[in-house]
């Protein structure tokens, strides 16, 4: 068993605060609480950066994602991709996907990610148009 101060946390602070006037005095005290204010700052400053930096990076990624299932699928229908938007690959798509073989409208459902085992052609149909947001 360990002994405890009582009070616990708060006997902590005011021994580190006594520490603190000891050590430097209470001339220095404004200047040293100045430098540390300052680097809280700039550590704030710093971190918010990276979450801006990861945050830009992460949506870049997600719109490159985006448009290579937008390109796939557009491939599996034989729709040409080269020099064209991805609003315009996903209007061509959903213009072609109701009149394309059903092989072909399962390989751009598996492009878009939205096949499943089974489902009527039909309804895959409607689900790559769904996904694409057309």
């Amino acid at each position: 068993m360990t002994a405890q101060l009582p009070g616990g946390f708060e006997w902590i602070i005011i021994l580190i605060i006594i520490a603190v006037l000891l050590l430097f005095g209470p001339q220095k005290l404004p200047e040293l609480f100045r430098g540390v204010g300052r680097a809280m700052g700039e550590f704030r400053r710093g971190k918010m950066e990276v979450e801006r930096e990861i945050s830009s990076e992460l949506s870049q990624m997600d719109v490159r994602d985006a448009r290579a299932k937008v390109e796939k699928a557009a491939s599996a229908l034989r729709i040409p991709t080269s020099g064209r938007s991805e609003m315009q690959l996903k209007l061509d798509i959903a213009r072609a996907v109701d009149k394309a073989p059903d092989d072909e409208v399962i390989s751009a459902a598996q492009a878009v990610g939205v096949y499943n085992t089974g489902a009527d052609v039909q309804r895959l149909r409607e689900q790559i148009i769904k996904a694409l947001n057309v």
